[in-house]
């Protein structure tokens, strides 16, 4: 549109009438595209896992989510200051879902570690050590500031996300009963207990690992990407801007390994 009103402008202010001239180059585009089946595979991903639900009913709320790296990105161009992201994109988000996800020895391992290490990360939370982010403080804090349209976004979105991952989780359980069942190691009596059962592994299993691709993970990507961000500009001071949950997992990997 912008073109086309700066041709309009220019014949009318040319007086011999003449059309004005336009040359177009098409330069090469290395930027790494997705292919249509795994944008297919990745919005079902998202929709059944209740993420996409998530974010699309705080969307319809008004609510701006991720403003922050938009406006740090918009400060950044104004003050002539290099801008680059140091998360994952969308494929190597699903990767490293798929990655922990997939109910390997190791995964199941690193499940039963997780569950034990609960009350020393739950006291870590609770009483944050010196140099770490107080996040549940900080969270307490900021209540009073959300406005109600917010919370109403985010408990409006939060159990309609946990209806659908709640009923898909059903409908695997459902079927992995009644292949049990048809198997005979398990009774039609006892379909109901089974299926708890069933899902109540499913889960165990799924939480400390859905946490270590969607967070602890992330920390660690983020972390090699300031590394990287900082080596390739040979920047002294930095600032980075993170989501609160990930401000810990990337100050520990900062302790043991440094920049």
């Amino acid at each position: 549109q912008q073109l086309q009103d700066a041709c309009k402008r220019s014949l009318g202010a040319d007086t011999a009438g003449a059309a004005p001239v336009v040359d177009f180059t098409i330069m090469a585009d290395n930027y790494p595209r997705r292919t249509l089946p795994r944008r297919l595979c990745q919005s079902c991903s998202l929709l059944l896992s209740g993420i996409g639900i998530l974010y699309y009913i705080i969307q319809c709320f008004k609510v701006k989510v991720g403003a922050e790296f938009t406006e740090a990105e918009t400060a950044a161009n104004e003050g002539g200051i290099p801008c680059a992201c140091i998360d994952v994109n969308m494929d190597g988000f699903w990767q490293r879902v798929g990655k922990f996800l997939l109910p390997v020895p190791r995964n199941l391992a690193a499940s039963i570690r997780s569950w034990l290490a609960l009350p020393r990360v739950t006291a870590t939370v609770l009483f944050p050590p010196k140099g770490n982010v107080d996040v549940l403080g900080s969270l307490l804090i900021h209540i009073t500031a959300l406005p109600i349209r917010t919370w109403l976004a985010f408990i409006v979105a939060a159990a309609t996300a946990n209806f659908v991952a709640s009923h898909v989780l059903g409908f695997l359980g459902s079927v992995s009963e009644r292949g049990a069942e048809e198997a005979g190691a398990v009774s039609r009596d006892n379909r109901s207990e089974a299926k708890t059962l069933i899902l109540l592994l499913v889960q165990f299993f799924l939480l400390p690992q859905a946490y270590q691709a969607v967070v602890a993970s992330r920390d660690e990507a983020m972390y090699h990407g300031i590394v990287t961000t900082v080596s390739k500009l040979n920047a002294r001071r930095v600032v980075v801007v993170v989501g609160a949950g990930h401000a810990n997992g990337i100050l520990q990997h900062a302790r043991l390994t440094g920049l």
